[in-house]
């Protein structure tokens, strides 16, 4: 679980803690790592592992420490920059930050892990992409700002490259003949205020407590808490059977129930993803 140690992350890992799974929270703190894992269920069941995917060498160390588990039955990609710098900052693997640690950290890390996967059967891999996408549509020629550079359009090409990333992989993965599945989610529209509280991971000012109360049955058909935007990725790691190229997602877009739906096309798209595939590949460095 990337990225667990707050936000949709902690949520995802709560609600997988609840139905008995043993979780690897990581993140960039230990100190916010193993408060976050002493608040889940059983919290000795579990464990906390630091990786930092905008740091490859950091990813490699956390990659180290997960092999040595001796099995991994899925892995949820859900860590990522969500505000995106003002200015174009180039980031590790020598790419627009926000992708680069969105997406290209996530592939070094899967890549590193996949053998472990591979020894689990029927393993799960979950890409977090983003309703987003069907505001702003992929630009290939512009998806690391080489052409140029605002924050909201970086942050959604790395959930746009994201999506169409967990595609390819689903796609390679079957045609492989590998039981190590691919699904892609999106957790819709979250905000802090319609979330519970959970002591030194989120914390409501008695304001914010006091106006979700009040507000929070009107918004609720409008957005939602991390708690319910978690439900995404849950179900795609717990759900017994998930059709090929499964796409989950809240019911009315940006709240609701988690259901089966449908990506904008370009998240889709083989040739796309094919090309995208290879481009991501030839920016990461040999193992």
């Amino acid at each position: 679980m990337t990225g667990g140690t707050a936000g949709n992350g902690f949520f995802i890992a709560e609600g997988l803690a609840r139905l008995g799974a043993e979780v690897v929270i990581t993140g960039r703190s230990r100190e916010l790592g193993e408060a976050a894992r002493a608040l889940l269920p059983r919290s000795g069941a579990h464990r906390f592992v630091r990786a930092d995917l905008a740091d490859p060498e950091s990813i490699a160390e956390a990659a180290d420490h997960l092999g040595q588990a001796g099995r991994l039955d899925a892995l949820v990609m859900n860590a990522g920059v969500v505000a995106a710098p003002p200015t174009l900052r180039i980031g590790p693997f020598g790419v627009e930050s926000t992708v680069a640690t969105n997406v290209l950290g996530h592939a070094d890390l899967l890549r590193r892990v996949m053998p472990v996967l591979d020894s689990s059967p029927d393993a799960r891999v979950v890409s977090v992409g983003s309703m987003l996408t069907r505001r702003i549509g992929f630009d290939r020629a512009n998806w690391l700002a080489q052409e140029s550079y605002r924050p909201r359009v970086a942050y959604a090409m790395s959930r746009h490259a994201a999506e169409i990333y967990g595609f390819e992989l689903d796609r390679r993965l079957r045609a492989s003949g590998s039981t190590i599945r691919s699904v892609v989610t999106h957790p819709g529209g979250a905000i802090d205020a319609l979330t519970p509280d959970r002591p030194g991971v989120h914390e409501r000012s008695v304001g914010l407590r006091g106006a979700a109360r009040v507000l929070g049955p009107l918004f609720r058909r409008l957005v939602h808490g991390k708690d319910a935007a978690s439900h995404s990725a849950i179900l795609a790691v717990a759900a017994a059977d998930l059709p090929p190229g499964a796409y989950i997602g809240p019911s009315r877009v940006a709240s609701g129930e988690p259901i089966l739906t449908e990506p904008v096309p370009s998240s889709r798209d083989a040739s796309l993803g094919a090309w995208l595939w290879e481009e991501i590949s030839s920016l990461l460095p040999e193992l």
